[in-house]
């Protein structure tokens, strides 16, 4: 199971009320892929228990367990952690219990008979593919955020994004500044939802603004409110989007953008929890939690005098990098299908997935727009694929068709090239070759031995 399907890494909530029946569970998963991580529980109350995890991905649940049954068990599940897929297990026979599951939201089941246990791993892997940035097919990648609008989780295959969704739960437990970097297209506003979903307040406004969408006098009356008569137009005193958003979160797009009068004030808020409305006397006390986003190099724009230092290191308390699409490219076919789902859907087309030969041209192709411009790629081929036929390579935009894939290179030499870009960056990073043996949590001799065996010399 490779690409997307690659389970590994991946964490697996088994639910079944016999110890016979979880056996057989895990070793169907763990025989299909020995790296992934299973936690199991006998009873729905500690499955409930366990999905206080935000790492686990999926779970696999009987519907008849000790202390709940049927599409109560879904229910419950659901309600915990509404974007996890529900995979069901009926006993032969309990196809109206199975559809009714599906009513609730499950993501598909599975029958002992009809479908074996043998075949899990695989609808676990077409559940995972389904979910993958549902909030993207709900709402598209770095899609205009309202307050509350949209719940889209990330669930990703890839170590990149994995550790996005790793920084992403410790964040959430965290009241700190958050900056959400990546270029333009790859997710960062579905990031900050997934902040605020996961933090204490979920329930709480999440509103957003992208700073370089107004001008400097909008954009200060917009986030910080304004008086009556403070301006042509200010005809009645109106309350800022930091008011506004109460407890909840305060997402700014495009910080980078922010004029560096708007940028003072927004030090204000992170320094004193208090803003100045415009034409005001007084500050006002405000408690959202901030969570910024850009796709600029924001200590490159401190030192072109761009963006104050202050501001940046006060934003920068908790970092979250979002790589791009070109380095996550095992996500794409999953990406393409979620995609795919939501515009013929939305467009009344029922189209028939995709070849082998679409995927693979897909995942070749470099993405330069990232997220949204596969989005757009997708949306496209809806539009224009006959009904009923499947995307074929030929259907594909010209300048994506004509990439050729790239060779596969062996994971040894994909490892000694991460590594050596590693260790060529700390050691320009600190002083002395001690200092970076100590930042990679190795000996300085190890250090010697690597550098070395990479051909950079051990002196």
């Amino acid at each position: 199971m490779d690409g997307y399907g690659g389970l590994a890494r991946l964490h697996v909530l088994v639910v079944a009320g016999e110890p016979e029946h979880i056996a057989e569970i895990r070793q169907a998963l763990l025989r299909a892929e020995p790296g992934i991580r299973i936690t199991t529980a006998g009873r729905l109350r500690r499955a409930l228990d366990a999905l206080r995890d935000p790492a686990i991905a999926c779970v696999v649940t009987d519907v008849r367990l000790p202390d709940a049954e049927g599409v109560d068990v879904v229910r419950a599940l659901r309600a915990a952690r509404r974007e996890l897929p529900v995979i069901v297990m009926t006993a032969a026979g309990s196809e109206e219990l199975a559809v009714a599951a599906l009513k609730m939201g499950a993501a598909d089941y599975v029958s002992r008979h009809a479908r074996t246990v043998a075949e899990l791993p695989v609808v676990v892997r077409e559940a995972l593919g389904r979910s993958v940035l549902a909030g993207v097919a709900d709402g598209g990648a770095d899609s205009e955020l309202s307050g509350g609008a949209g719940s889209g989780t990330l669930v990703a295959s890839t170590v990149g994004m994995q550790e996005v969704l790793a920084l992403i739960a410790r964040a959430a437990r965290s009241g700190a500044p958050v900056l959400i970097q990546g270029e333009t297209g790859t997710g960062k506003e579905l990031v900050a939802r997934e902040i605020h979903r996961q933090g204490p307040r979920p329930h709480a406004p999440l509103l957003a603004q992208n700073c370089a969408a107004l001008s400097e006098s909008l954009l200060e009356s917009e986030l910080f409110g304004h008086c009556r008569g403070a301006f042509t137009g200010a005809e009645r005193d109106r309350r800022g989007l930091f008011e506004e958003a109460g407890d909840g979160t305060m997402f700014l797009d495009e910080i980078g953008e922010a004029p560096l009068a708007v940028q003072a004030k927004l030090l204000r808020v992170l320094q004193h929890e208090e803003v100045k409305a415009v034409g005001a006397d007084r500050a006002r006390r405000v408690r959202a939690r901030i969570v910024a986003a850009t796709n600029r190099a924001l200590d490159a724009e401190v030192h072109a005098g761009r963006f104050r230092q202050d501001l940046y290191y006060r934003l920068a308390v908790f970092p979250i990098r979002v790589p791009p699409l070109r380095h996550r490219a095992a996500e794409v076919p999953a990406l393409a299908h979620a995609f795919l789902a939501r515009f013929a859907a939305r467009e009344g087309r029922a189209i028939d997935g995709f070849d082998a030969d679409a995927l693979g041209a897909l995942q070749a192709y470099g993405w330069p727009g990232n997220v949204r411009e596969l989005e757009n790629e997708i949306h496209r081929l809806v539009l224009c694929v006959p009904p009923g036929r499947r995307i074929a390579r030929r259907h594909l935009a010209p300048h994506i068709r004509d990439v050729e894939p790239v060779p596969e290179e062996p994971l040894a030499r994909i490892l000694a090239r991460v590594e050596l870009a590693l260790i060529r960056q700390r050691l320009q990073q600190k002083s002395t070759k001690s200092a970076a043996a100590r930042s990679l949590g190795i000996t300085r001799e190890a250090l010697y031995a690597k550098m070395k065996r990479l051909g950079m010399g051990g002196g």
